[in-house]
């Protein structure tokens, strides 16, 4: 295939004749039954995106497609973003059931259906459909600054070194896995807790294992302080405290949203929490030990921030917009545990259904 280019830093670099815009058309729209039908727009998304990968013999991370203004030209052009880290760049057809159905769409946005077209960008994967108008790119157009406008819309596939990169580099000033406790203080709250409401503990075993393959997927060691802790159980019977196989498969589950996500997308500049725990949606620095079960966790904390403290109690999770304090300490949020005084009150958390 002679229209696609290995993507680069200096992508950004091309110009509109490095690029071959090979043409294509779309055969798998059928006619328009059902004009007003909602799923039409994702139903024309995926036959470009099949349309292109077919040409290709590539899976498509994201595709993008450019709009005419229908004044001075009714050309589109289609950018494929393929698995192999190349560009495919397409001129499609502008067949009379491809404009059809182009028209239909647009008619959701306005009564006056071509007079009123602007250039466009649609940005197009199996679970994104957006759009915006050309002129939201400034400084750069599509025709004199090719290679740059393509590249504000490459997907993260294609940068996920240095997304990664970024993700570290932030973190890795605030990592303190050193941090300790005073196991005899922590096990007379916890005997104290576990007497005073009555709950039947999981005996404490060999968790090596867990440990190694955490060790293994996180590349640091499990923190010293939770290996403590589970030398007193190993979770509590129908109770939100949690034993070290769930902590691992939690926390590989909040991996997962960190690796997902870029940095931007994880920091959240808005918010504040006395600057204690850092303004993130997660880091696989936070540790799930007790399931609020909705969705929501506390965590022991090793990367505070500059007024936190290493294995401070936080709160984070899926409608936290960033982690809250719950306790300096695992002994001090032991100790919250008792009574009904504290803000996790017995017949909300504590025990599990």
């Amino acid at each position: 295939m002679n229209n696609s280019i290995q993507y680069s830093e200096d992508f950004k670099l091309l110009k509109w004749n490095d690029f071959n815009f090979e043409p294509i058309q779309i055969n798998t729209l059928s006619i328009l039954e059902d004009p007003k039908h909602y799923k039409n727009s994702f139903t024309f998304r995926d036959a470009i995106i099949d349309a292109i990968e077919t040409r290709s013999g590539k899976k498509i991370f994201k595709l993008s497609l450019v709009t005419p203004d229908y004044k001075s030209s009714k050309k589109f052009y289609g950018i494929g973003f393929l698995e192999d880290r190349t560009v495919a760049t397409f001129e499609i057809e502008n067949t009379p059931i491809f404009e059809e159905w182009f028209i239909n769409i647009q008619r959701f946005k306005s009564d006056d259906v071509t007079k009123k077209f602007v250039p466009s960008i649609y940005n197009f994967s199996t679970s994104l459909y957006s759009s915006q108008p050309v002129s939201n790119i400034k400084n750069i157009t599509f025709q004199e600054n090719t290679g740059a406008f393509i590249d504000q819309f490459i997907p993260d596939q294609f940068i996920a070194e240095k997304l990664a990169k970024e993700k570290v580099d932030f973190l890795t000033p605030f990592i303190q896995l050193e941090a300790k406790i005073n196991l005899e203080e922590v096990k007379q709250s916890f005997n104290a807790l576990i007497a005073e409401k009555g709950l039947t503990i999981h005996p404490p075993k060999n968790n090596d294992a867990i440990y190694a393959q955490f060790e293994k997927e996180a590349s640091f060691p499990f923190p010293a302080i939770i290996k403590e802790y589970l030398t007193l159980h190993n979770g509590i019977d129908r109770c939100a405290i949690m034993g070290a196989e769930d902590i691992y498969k939690k926390w590989k589950d909040w991996k997962k949203c960190y690796d997902d996500w870029t940095q931007e997308d994880l920091l959240d500049t808005y918010s504040t929490n006395q600057g204690k725990a850092l303004l993130m949606y997660t880091t696989p620095y936070w540790i799930p030990f007790f399931d609020l079960e909705n969705g929501n966790f506390l965590a022991f904390d090793f990367a505070p921030n500059t007024k936190g403290k290493a294995g401070q109690i936080i709160r984070f999770g899926a409608d936290q917009e960033i982690a809250y304090i719950e306790a300096e300490d695992l002994n001090t949020f032991l100790k919250s545990l008792m009574g009904n005084e504290g803000e996790i009150e017995e017949n909300e958390w504590f025990f599990v259904e």
